[in-house]
């Protein structure tokens, strides 16, 4: 038995199918009580796409002023190009799109970085970090202040395990041991070029 419905919503939903207007979801519906046979709904439709069709050829076609159609192309390929390119410095800004960088190789087994930033004159670096579950990073002493943000995963720095959110700043001459994932994760850290890898004997001696 057809599912009744008044005149009024069969034609506010008949003329939001015929403008484009309906989610898909809802399209769907309306398409398939179409196909069940109601004659009401399939005779507004008719009559909201003869309308629109109306509609669409009753504005006189415009052509672009010659620098107007010459800023549209311009801009749009060079959007087609920047989006394409890992690294891109316009105007003192630095765009770096993560899906266009590829990962590079740790200094240790199952550790990648991708390399977002250097600052040659002040002698950092800020860099993504990945690490698999298990990987263990080499202890280090900082030689100026290194900030962490953990992004994804968890990360045991020096005895305090971190979770996604969590913040680390390390201040000159302290030094990380310990640094591992159980799960595995990213973060970002902004960390000095100088900074010094040790041996498990040189942190052991220190600490």
């Amino acid at each position: 038995m057809p599912v009744e419905h008044s005149l009024d919503a069969s034609r506010e939903t008949a003329a939001l199918h015929a403008l484009g207007a309906l989610s898909a979801a809802e399209a769907r519906a309306f398409e398939q009580h179409l196909g069940a046979g109601c004659s009401v709904c399939r005779r507004e439709l008719d009559g909201f796409r003869a309308v629109a069709d109306m509609l669409v050829h009753a504005a006189e076609p415009q052509t672009p002023r010659p620098a107007l159609r010459t800023r549209i192309l311009e801009r749009a390929a060079a959007e087609s190009t920047s989006a394409h390119v890992a690294v891109l410095d316009r105007e003192g800004l630095r765009f770096v799109r993560g899906t266009q960088l590829g990962w590079d190789p740790g200094s240790v087994p199952a550790v990648e970085t991708k390399t977002l930033h250097v600052d040659a004159h002040r002698g950092y670096v800020t860099q993504l970090v990945r690490m698999d579950p298990g990987a263990v990073l080499q202890p280090h002493r900082h030689a100026d202040v290194e900030e962490s943000y953990l992004l994804e995963g968890d990360l045991l720095v020096s005895g305090v395990l971190m979770h996604a959110g969590d913040y680390c700043c390390a201040q000159p001459g302290s030094f990380h041991r310990g640094v591992e994932t159980r799960g595995g994760c990213v973060f970002i850290t902004v960390c000095s070029l100088r900074d010094e890898v040790l041996s498990e004997e040189t942190v052991a001696g220190d600490g």
